[in-house]
């Protein structure tokens, strides 16, 4: 099983932790899943050992003493990046249980309804910590034209990446795991095979008709090194030459980019989520937005809509537009005036 080289340390020094992530793989988790948990997990083991905590016998004060560590100083984190280490955390634990290795987990689950109370943990019916929901960060218009400007000095195939990444709002486990086979070349469509997508769903995307030419360049490079068939991004490093480029290698590129365009809070996903904002501010229909998404829930294609203010701001002037011009003029007045 292959996993992110930063996480190789801790996997050394934490063999549990090493046999639940192999333990996942095996079940087919994502590799972008398991690059979450192992980071999430070898972070609080490595806070338990700076703490003195015994990390297999913790209980829900030393949790709490954790989460309280994560949400103020300098080593706070962003209360999404919160809930979703606490997640593989819980989840490392209920993997304990399951070997015998203690019988209850530290960190209770919440649940929604107040009437339903967790054993032992009454009064988390909701959970240790509050959910912030958040809009995605999408770019303003002049931060993506300098990303692009950025990329355009770059390699064919980083360039095409980012293109297909865009156009397909794809998710960078789905894109780097693309195989030529996966194009429909005359119709200009994806299709995204269900053990790459998040939601084991399989969906089809599009891409636009003038990326047809870098894309056949491509293509014949392929077919010069190791063959048209197979991967469609490969690495060009010496180590691990036309192996399938690896999601951290695409992640490193998107984060270069960034930084040459002095682009703040960029990354991999933010192509996702500036592709499906726009396709909403060009009036999308929710269902078929959440289709081309793979969203499993609607609700999740929701936020989009919201992002796309300008489809707001002209909705709510058509719809009240004399009642906002009667509660203006009351408070501030005529034009005229």
């Amino acid at each position: 099983m292959q996993f992110a080289p930063s996480l190789q340390p801790a996997l050394a020094r934490h063999p549990l932790l090493a046999d639940w992530l192999e333990l996942l793989g095996n079940l087919g988790r994502a590799r972008a899943t398991l690059d979450a948990y192992g980071r999430g997990v070898s972070h609080f083991l490595t806070y338990c050992e700076a703490a003195s905590v015994a990390a297999e016998a913790a209980t829900l004060a030393d949790l709490s003493v954790y989460i309280r560590f994560l949400s103020e100083g300098p080593a706070r984190i962003a209360n999404s990046s919160l809930h979703q280490r606490l997640s593989a955390i819980r989840l490392w634990y209920d993997h304990l249980i399951y070997n015998g290795l203690r019988s209850t987990n530290p960190l209770p689950r919440g649940y929604i309804s107040p009437t339903r109370h967790i054993p032992e943990h009454a009064g988390f019916s909701r959970g240790l910590v509050p959910r912030l929901v958040k809009l995605p960060y999408v770019p303003s218009d002049p931060d993506w034209e300098r990303i692009l400007s950025a990329a355009a000095l770059d390699t064919v195939r980083n360039r095409l990446m980012l293109a297909l990444g865009y156009y397909g709002a794809l998710r960078r486990e789905e894109l780097v795991s693309l195989r030529v086979s996966d194009l429909d070349f005359a119709h200009r469509l994806v299709s995204l095979r269900a053990e790459t997508t998040k939601s084991k769903r399989a969906r089809i995307v599009s891409y636009s008709p003038q990326v047809a030419p870098t894309l056949i360049s491509h293509l014949h490079s392929l077919a010069q090194s190791k063959g048209a068939a197979g991967p469609m991004f490969r690495s060009h490093s010496d180590r691990n030459r036309g192996a399938p480029l690896s999601i951290w290698s695409w992640s490193k590129i998107i984060a270069r980019w960034a930084a040459d365009a002095k682009v703040e809070n960029f990354s991999t996903h933010s192509l996702r989520h500036l592709r499906l904002t726009h396709l909403a501010r060009a009036g999308w229909p929710l269902h078929e937005l959440s289709a081309y998404a793979g969203h499993a829930d609607p609700k999740t294609t929701m936020v989009y809509l919201h992002i796309a203010g300008a489809d707001l701001a002209r909705r709510m002037a058509q719809s009240v537009a004399h009642i906002d011009a009667r509660v203006s003029t009351s408070l501030f007045g005529s034009l005229h005036d």
